[in-house]
């Protein structure tokens, strides 16, 4: 028998016997990995949707809270004392529940007779001992009850988060219960959440469905007490369709290495060395932690598959590494609104225990009342400018208005910003580069904000040494591009991954909100914010928007 043909035989088994050794260990693990993702999956959605939950029952316990403590409702409770049978109509709850945002709103007197039902106005008058007896918890959050309303089929039972509150004036007492109901925008709401068909069932029926799932499915369920259960049905076809898929790429695999392994064999030096070592140093490069690595070696059959996989993973990867860093940008939003939340919590005690001593001493006819007026109206003057400081802080960040699109000429809002600068600082040079013609749906005053930060940035960053500010308008197939250039000193690469967050500056005296601001405006739009340059060479920021064609 020839060498060669020794050889084909040689790669040939070596072909097949890996893959017999390796396809049942591989099956296995993947089966079992398949199933742990799938759990991970589930035991995920379900603390999301038991999170959903509870951020709906905060809400609602918040809603009757608020209500609770009202002027509108002292204003009733005192007109309920003077005028009994004048003061509640059928109407009102039904008021009063909107003007919550709620879907379940009874009041009820001492006995529990219902003065007036916001979402069965016809109960008026009646007991409705399901929902009065919500009055006997203890705890404040909302609890898991059915309630009638009425449908389009007329009076049925639909589950419920409520919870009480009583409303007293003198000695007279109203109860205040209410809450949401458990319907089809919460199952859609869940259904959002998990990726799974949610079935809300109250007593063994259906009241709401949302989402579907593919067969086969598995399910786990959410029990409300007993007035509801939440039924979460996760699919099962992905992790199956993936197993039959890597059977057959196996068995691809088979018949391909035993027809062309001793072909493989012979040029496997020569065709895969070569993109085997760029793939390699491609992985070191991305394992350094480089986000911009391509290979541009030359290959074909599974090591070029391989070459294209792997550039596709590290643009994949540089996406969402950029989507990861916006994920942590809006969690530092988050994280200034409570801090503004327990900032302005500090002065309200002051505040309160100034106006308290000053209605003691009131009441009191204190000979000190003068005295005591202009030393508490010190303290809550200089307690409310601590509050007017925080709150424009803030505010310029926490609450931006919504953009209001509409087509916007790039080339022309870019002159009247520059318009500003006519006369720069001496040293600083400003180079326009506009292109005509390029129109994007933007909200023309919030861009214009950010244009002019921009360039004010520019300028600062020359302020030293002078230079120049380069500004340019450009328009591709799809894109609205205008690019603020300086040749100052640049912005170092560690710090790029921070520079748009709040409070992040490495100015002397800065706020670091102004990127910040930039960069959520942009992204509202739909747009980006991006910045780039050598370090030492001077930074770029390009605000890129979809072009308006």
């Amino acid at each position: 028998m020839r060498l060669r043909t020794r050889l084909a035989l040689a790669f040939a088994v070596l072909a097949l016997v890996p893959l017999a050794v390796v396809v049942p260990l591989t099956l296995s693990r993947l089966r079992t990995t398949l199933s742990r993702e799938l759990e991970a999956r589930m035991e995920g959605a379900t603390t999301s949707a038991q999170e959903g939950l509870e951020r709906t029952a905060e809400r609602a316990r918040r809603a009757v809270e608020e209500l609770v403590e009202s002027t509108a409702m002292e204003d009733l409770a005192r007109e309920a004392r003077e005028r009994p049978t004048q003061a509640i109509q059928a109407s009102t709850a039904e008021g009063l529940m909107k003007s919550r945002s709620l879907t379940v709103l009874s009041l009820f007197d001492r006995q529990g007779l219902t003065l007036s039902s916001g979402h069965l106005p016809a109960r008026r008058g009646d007991p409705d001992p399901a929902l009065f007896a919500v009055t006997l918890q203890k705890s404040p959050r909302p609890v898991p009850v059915r309630v009638s309303v009425r449908g389009d089929s007329g009076l049925r039972e639909m589950p419920a988060l409520v919870t009480a509150r009583p409303v007293d004036y003198g000695d007279s007492r109203l109860w205040a219960v209410g809450g949401v109901l458990l319907d089809e925008g919460l199952a859609q709401h869940l259904a959002r959440l998990t990726q799974a068909e949610v079935s809300l069932l109250s007593e063994g029926t259906v009241v709401a469905r949302a989402g579907s799932a593919t067969a086969p499915t598995v399910e786990r369920v959410l029990p409300l007490g007993d007035a509801a259960a939440v039924h979460l049905v996760f699919s099962r076809a992905a992790p199956l369709e993936a197993e039959r898929g890597v059977i057959n790429a196996f068995l691809l695999m088979a018949a391909l290495g035993l027809g062309f392994s001793v072909l493989l064999g012979l040029l496997m030096s020569r065709r895969i060395t070569r993109p085997v070592e760029a793939l390699t140093e491609g992985a070191r490069r991305v394992a350094e932690g480089s986000r911009e690595v391509q290979v541009t070696a030359e290959a074909s059959g599974e090591v070029g598959e391989l070459v294209r996989a792997f550039n596709h993973m590290t643009t994949e990867l540089r996406s969402t590494t950029e989507r990861l860093m916006a994920s942590e940008r809006i969690a530092a939003w988050q994280e200034v609104a409570r801090r503004l939340a327990h900032e302005i919590k500090n002065p309200l005690t002051p505040i309160q225990m100034s106006l308290e001593t000053l209605l003691a001493a009131q009441s009191a006819q204190d000979a000190r009342f003068p005295a005591l007026f202009r030393e508490s109206a010190g303290v809550v003057l200089e307690e409310v400018d601590r509050l007017r400081r925080i709150v424009d802080e803030f505010s310029r960040f926490a609450r931006l208005p919504k953009p209001q699109l509409t087509p916007v000429d790039l080339s022309e809002l870019t002159q009247s910003v520059l318009a500003l600068y006519a006369t720069p600082p001496p040293g600083i040079t400003l180079l326009p580069t506009i292109q005509t013609g390029v129109v994007a749906r933007a909200d023309r005053d919030q861009l214009t904000q950010v244009l002019v930060n921009l360039v004010k940035n520019a300028e600062e960053a020359l302020a030293d040494k002078g230079g120049s500010v380069r500004v340019r308008v450009k328009g591709t197939q799809t894109d609205a591009i205008v690019e603020v250039e300086d040749t100052g000193p640049g912005i170092p690469l560690e710090h790029r991954s921070r520079i748009f967050e709040p409070y992040f500056t490495t100015k002397q005296g800065g706020t670091g909100l102004g990127l910040a601001i930039a960069a959520r405006i942009l992204q509202e739009h739909g747009g980006k914010l991006e910045v780039g340059g050598e370090p030492g060479e001077g930074a770029r920021f390009s605000l890129i928007l979809p072009r308006d064609v």
